[in-house]
């Protein structure tokens, strides 16, 4: 564990008797609380080895790129924080970045929503915030299909969500097109079932 990480607690409700009797059944009253039952630490909280990269059997990283049309090239940035980035149908993901499939997934989904196109960059500065909310709301969805959103993954996707919403509702043809950006996604990369199986 990294020094001053503090563990995660899973918990169960309970029902625990309040020892007043419901006038109108004349059973005890009951109210719902919460056990802790397993304390645990996410994979970011511990030091050691990277942990080799995840390739589910029924989907292929390799397979969604080529499907897609879109190249993974070296990241080649100073700028501080920055986890990943694309441009046109090609992105970087950062060596070092904290959650590196949401951010892959993260800049697959600028592409898919036409983020990247030379006539929506240019608008990218004015429409920052609907931008980022599609793409993160990709990465959330397609994670979170392939099994890879963790708790702490899924918390700091919504908060950044929530922050580049700036308390506004997206359309509903913003709420289409991202569930379509994550199903092409999703889809690129699935293996076939009869090649799924064989393996």
């Amino acid at each position: 564990m990294t020094k001053g990480a503090s563990a995660f607690y899973i918990q169960r409700p309970i029902l625990v008797k309040t020892g007043e009797v419901d006038q109108e059944t004349g059973e005890d009253k009951k109210i719902q609380r919460f056990m802790p039952v397993k304390s645990v630490f996410p994979v970011s909280m511990t030091e050691g080895e990277p942990l080799p990269e995840i390739e589910l059997p029924e989907w292929s990283r390799s397979r969604a790129l080529a499907a897609l049309a879109i190249h993974e090239v070296a990241f080649q940035t100073q700028v501080a924080n920055t986890q990943g980035y694309s441009a046109g149908r090609e992105i970087a993901i950062n060596p070092a970045a904290k959650y590196p499939a949401k951010t892959f997934f993260h800049e697959l989904g600028h592409i898919e929503l036409g983020h990247t196109d030379s006539d929506a960059h240019a608008n990218y500065l004015r429409h920052r915030g609907p931008m980022e909310l599609g793409a993160e709301a990709v990465a959330h969805l397609v994670t979170n299909e392939l099994g890879l959103l963790t708790p702490e993954m899924a918390s700091v996707s919504r908060a950044y969500i929530q922050t580049w919403s700036a308390g506004e509702r997206p359309t509903d043809g913003d709420v289409r097109a991202i569930f379509k950006a994550a199903d092409s996604i999703i889809e690129a990369g699935r293996v076939p079932k009869e090649q799924a199986w064989a393996s």
